[in-house]
C-alpha cells in the first residue's frame, strides 16, 4: 500500500514537471510581442484615402463618380475647373500593416476612412481652398503640381491634429 502512494506521487509529480516543461509555455504565457524591423514598417501599407473616387457607402462629398471638380483662380468671365482623384497617405499607423494586401488591406483602408469621416468636411474644404488658390498656368507643370502637393499636404495636416498625410498622388488630374 505505501508502493502505490510512492508511485501516485511520482505519477503526478512526473504529470506536473510535463505540464510545466512541455503544456503551459505554449497555452499559458502570453505570446513575446511581435518585432518588425525598420525595413519591413518601411515597405508596409499606408492607410490610404482617396478623394473623388466612388466608394460602396461612401461619404457622399468623397463619393463623385467622375472626380472631385474644384474651381481654379480665374476670372468669372472665363472660369477654369480641375477634375481630380487625390490619394492621400497618412503616416503609418501602430501597430505597422506589414503584410497587408489585397482584400485586407481595403478592408482596413475603409475603415480608416470611416474613422476619418467626422473630419472628411475639413479635408475637402483645405483641397478646394489650396487648388483655388491655384491658376490653370500654375497647376500645368510638374513643377507646379509638385508644389499644390506640399500645400495640400501642409494644409490637411493643419486640421488634422490625430493624423499626418505623408503623400499625395493624383490618379487624374484634368484642367480645363
Amino acid at each position: 500500500m505505501f508502493n502505490d502512494k510512492k508511485v501516485l506521487a511520482g505519477g503526478a509529480v512526473l504529470f506536473a514537471a510535463a505540464f510545466w516543461f512541455y503544456i503551459k509555455p505554449n497555452y499559458m504565457d502570453p505570446k513575446p510581442p511581435v518585432v518588425y524591423t525598420a525595413e519591413q514598417i518601411a515597405e508596409a501599407p499606408r492607410p490610404t484615402v482617396i478623394l473623388g473616387k466612388p466608394i460602396p457607402g461612401g461619404h457622399s462629398a468623397t463619393n463623385a463618380p467622375d472626380g472631385l471638380i474644384l474651381n481654379l483662380k480665374a476670372p468669372a468671365s472665363a472660369p477654369n475647373y480641375v477634375k481630380a482623384i487625390i490619394a492621400l497617405e497618412f503616416e503609418p499607423e501602430d501597430p505597422p500593416w506589414v503584410g497587408a494586401k489585397g482584400p485586407a488591406l481595403e478592408a482596413r483602408n475603409a475603415h480608416f476612412a470611416e474613422e476619418l469621416q467626422p473630419e472628411m468636411h475639413k479635408i475637402l474644404d483645405a483641397v478646394a481652398t489650396v487648388v483655388g488658390s491655384k491658376s490653370a498656368d500654375e497647376v500645368s507643370t510638374t513643377e507646379g503640381r509638385e508644389q499644390l502637393k506640399a500645400q495640400l499636404i501642409e494644409a490637411i495636416n493643419h486640421h488634422l491634429p490625430g493624423h499626418k498625410v505623408e503623400q499625395i498622388y493624383f490618379e487624374t488630374f484634368i484642367t480645363q
